[in-house]
């Protein structure tokens, strides 16, 4: 019995020890002055007091513990990368995170990870000076379907030893095979039990399902059943989950937006040309679907003869979905980049202006990753997160890297010493 009072008052104090050191950690307030803050459509010049981790746009009649005076440089909210893989290995990961905060990227959406690899790792995400993430583990596939290809090859290169042996172990941790109705119903307690923060769905020339569902020479080339599509929906938004669908063409995307689907992982095109229609992305702008654009990924088929046409292809969707008023999230899926890569290639393209840029970049790509928090907006009451660069981005591009300070949820990061 006294072993286990003994024991008792460790957790207590333990708990006790943890909730001062939280609460210390936001009790510095900030008065930040002479700084130009983005409004969501230009700056303007004020006073801005970060308290208990948030913004807030008027005094609480107490003096701040430190005042700065950022001397007319100019504030934006943090970039976002909406398709990422690459924050799963241990390999390089330090320096992976710290490229991401170096060039302001605080959130990342993983669109697929396996949860048995990430999670010894997850001491190094959420919290105030690291990367924030949120991930939908295994996606859900047909048969032989993608993302079994990627498995298969790094099963093969020996990056899953002492994880997993065969590609059927895999299974469930990298994918989850749903050919009907009645394994989605099967299956969907063990996906839910992973507890992802949004469900990740693959089609994949659904307009082919019946052609290629039974050929095996389309091995990791396609996808779900898209019939299956409206009640993996169901099923996810009863859990208050969004779905995030995989489209490589245009019938893809229109499939994942008359199922529900609330976002796109994927700009359709970049690897077919194939273009999307007027109208197709204006039923994604009634429908309020996230598009994540990862169009420079078109950049990896360079060599192919018919490149110049898959460029013109990206540029077409980029511009019809634009031009609908689409809400598009900047994301790369480019392992050995951030959203930075995306970013640029999206202004050679001359289809964005540098405002509609910065809104995709953090507003849109916020929203993308994390649509339940308040970030994204410089906004009273939102979390005080934020760049400080000394020049304005919407006058030229190289502006959005020219980072004097970053700001998370209160605490000034320190890249030297994190």
């Amino acid at each position: 019995m006294k072993k286990a009072s003994i024991s008792k008052n460790l957790l207590i104090f333990l708990l006790v020890f943890i909730c001062i050191s939280v609460q210390n950690l936001f009790a510095e307030s900030i008065k930040l002055t002479n700084g130009k803050w983005f409004d969501g459509q230009a700056f303007s010049k004020k006073d801005i007091w970060v308290r208990d981790g948030k913004l807030h746009f008027k005094s609480n009649g107490k003096n701040a513990d430190k005042t700065i005076d950022l001397a007319g440089k100019y504030v934006i909210p943090p970039f976002g990368e909406s398709h990422n893989h690459n924050l799963e290995s241990a390999y390089e990961l330090d320096l992976r995170i710290k490229e991401y905060l170096e060039h302001g990227v605080f959130y990342v959406k993983l669109q697929s990870s396996i949860k048995k690899r990430i999670a010894p790792l997850m001491k190094k995400y959420n919290h105030p000076r690291g990367l924030d993430i949120s991930q939908a583990f295994a996606p859900l596939t047909g048969t032989d379907g993608h993302p079994m290809g990627v498995r298969k090859m790094y099963l093969e290169r020996g990056f899953f030893d002492g994880m997993f042996k065969t590609l059927e172990e895999i299974e469930t941790h990298g994918f989850f095979t749903i050919d009907d109705e009645k394994q989605l119903n099967e299956k969907w307690k063990s996906v839910l039990s992973f507890k992802p923060d949004f469900i990740k769905t693959m089609l994949i020339y659904s307009e082919e399902y019946e052609k290629r569902k039974d050929d095996k020479s389309y091995f990791a080339q396609k996808g779900l059943n898209p019939k299956l599509l409206p009640k993996i929906v169901k099923k996810a938004h009863a859990e208050g989950l969004r779905v995030s669908v995989h489209a490589a063409t245009p019938t893809d995307f229109e499939t994942a937006i008359r199922s529900g689907a609330d976002e796109i992982a994927h700009l359709p095109g970049y690897s077919n040309g194939l273009r999307i229609s007027k109208e197709q992305a204006e039923l994604a702008a009634k429908n309020d679907v996230t598009v994540v654009t990862t169009a420079s990924l078109v950049t990896r088929r360079s060599k192919r003869p018919d490149y110049e046409k898959l460029l013109e292809g990206v540029k077409f969707n980029l511009k019809t979905l634009k031009d609908a008023n689409v809400r598009l999230a900047i994301g790369s899926d480019m392992y050995n980049d951030t959203s930075l890569g995306e970013a640029k290639f999206l202004k050679e393209t001359d289809i964005f202006s540098k405002l509609e840029l910065l809104k995709m970049w953090t507003e849109n790509s916020a929203y993308s990753i994390f649509p339940k928090r308040k970030i994204g907006k410089l906004k009273d009451g939102h979390e005080a997160s934020f760049l400080v660069l000394t020049e304005n981005p919407l006058e030229d591009f190289e502006n959005f890297q020219k980072i004097e300070m970053r700001v998370k949820q209160g605490q000034i990061l320190n890249l030297q010493n994190p």
